[in-house]
């Protein structure tokens, strides 16, 4: 059971306790009332007689037998109990004695029950849900996140040596190859990623370098398993499951029919796909969307990291998935920012002040955005040689100064460019938001629900 849930039960069954507690003080304190009064009635006196005050009455000098007989009541007016009303007052009491403590004793074994049935019930819905989202581990050593896989048996063919040798590799990494696979029943596609991890009896010693690869693929294992794995998004790449085996690991995902953004930005600048700019407005909104929920809504937030086209997919409806969260990173809850030992990400679209101080907040991840909706909206990667030849030498910069200058039109993709006079103004507002996501201080960036928002007005006003 995650450390949320065990702390959330157990604060109900603390907040239980107390209640019980309060309310077997408060019973307690009624039931020695009644027996108080009780106890008075039997003795045969009135409340009245008991709590009223002596007064003082003004009387007549003359009239002595008057005022003896209101001062000093006769044995009429109040008849003493008879001797025989002793031992029934003590019965009595004894009587209202056992009642109330067994009364209490019920109470208290009622409520001492009540939360252990609580405590029981939430285990049990929590164990209800964790199935009903599949995540549960196999002895076999498959751990499966999504109900997209069926069972164990759906991921047979990864326990064979050759179970990929007839696959279509769709990509490849520094951490290994992808691969395309149907499951039955259904024919839904998926993408397996093969990580090979090197085994303690291995011929040669390995290398420093072969270490420290190792140490950083076992870390981004951990990292996509303990966050997206059990994160769910429309935005948000999934992941279905995490099966180990004793030379490698497999990390299944939903298969992308359209590849990853930077492949589609390369082919449409090739002219080998049509990519305009209300789908490239489309996939930034989309993207925005992601990151204000990991870093706004879900708990704890995520920092992704490694923002970067190449890790944001494109769904059938051309929808952003972010995906590769190997450097994700969680961020307790009144915790400002997160450090390192080394930069994690990817040269182009890190923040400066990551470099300069090995911090990281979410604003990092605004900045890697803004360089991508630059890239959208020029058709030009931080890689290009043609930065190289530019007095700034870099895309943000570039962007920048053409802004600032009165140009931005300049840097518009012109195989989307002039295609309107909408288009053009989008496109236009599209390169501020870009230049305000990546402004050089963390505190002049926008959060990401403030660019998911700039972004909605720019299509509303198509």
């Amino acid at each position: 059971m995650p450390k949320m849930a065990v702390f959330s039960s157990a604060t109900t069954v603390a907040a239980t306790a107390v209640a019980a507690s309060l309310l077997i003080l408060l019973f307690v304190a009624c039931d020695a009332e009644a027996l108080r009064r009780s106890v008075i009635s039997e003795a045969g006196f009135s409340a009245g007689e008991v709590i009223r005050p002596f007064r003082r009455q003004r009387l007549l000098l003359n009239n002595s037998s008057q005022t003896q007989r209101h001062i000093f009541p006769t044995a009429a007016a109040t008849p003493a109990p008879s001797p025989s009303a002793a031992p029934k007052l003590k019965g009595h009491l004894r009587r209202n004695k056992v009642k109330a403590r067994n009364w209490i004793m019920g109470f208290v074994v009622g409520s001492i029950a009540g939360v252990f049935s609580g405590v029981s019930a939430s285990f049990l819905f929590r164990m209800a849900v964790n199935c009903f989202r599949g995540r549960y581990r196999n002895r076999g050593g498959a751990e499966i996140f999504s109900p997209i896989i069926k069972s164990r048996q759906t991921l047979a063919f990864l326990e064979k040596d050759d179970g990929l040798s007839d696959l279509q590799i769709i990509g490849r990494g520094g951490c290994g190859e992808v691969y395309r696979k149907e499951i039955s029943p259904g024919g839904k596609t998926i993408a397996v990623k093969k990580i090979m991890k090197r085994t303690a009896d291995a011929s040669e010693p390995m290398t420093e370098e072969e270490s420290r690869l190792l140490d950083k693929w076992m870390r981004q294992i951990r990292s996509e398993v303990r966050t997206v794995g059990r994160v769910r998004h429309r935005n948000l790449l999934p992941l279905l499951a995490h099966v180990s085996r004793p030379h490698c690991h497999y990390l299944i995902y939903e298969f992308m029919k359209n590849g990853s953004l930077h492949d589609a930005l390369r082919e449409a600048a090739e002219g080998r796909r049509e990519l305009d700019w209300a789908c490239r407005l489309k996939i930034a909104s989309g993207i925005a969307f992601g990151l204000e929920y990991l870093h706004l809504h879900h708990n704890p937030q995520i920092i992704h990291r490694d923002l970067k086209p190449g890790n944001v997919l494109l769904d059938e409806e051309m929808k952003a998935r972010i995906t590769d969260f190997g450097f994700a990173k969680e961020v307790p809850e009144a915790v400002t920012h997160l450090s390192t030992s080394h930069v994690a990400g990817t040269m182009g679209y890190i923040a400066p002040e990551y470099y300069q101080t090995m911090k990281f907040t979410a604003k990092c991840d605004v900045y890697s955005f803004g360089v991508i909706l630059g890239v959208m909206v020029t058709g030009k990667f931080p890689s290009d040689d043609f930065f190289g030849e530019t007095e700034e030498m870099s895309l943000v910069k570039w962007i920048r100064n053409q802004v600032n200058c009165g140009a931005p039109s300049a840097c518009f993709d012109g195989r989307i460019a002039g295609r309107g006079d909408v288009v053009n103004e989008q496109m236009e507002l599209a390169l501020r938001v870009a230049c305000f996501c990546t402004a050089d201080e963390p505190k002049d960036r926008p959060n990401s629900k403030d660019v998911r928002l700039m972004l909605a007005q720019i299509s509303a006003g198509s």
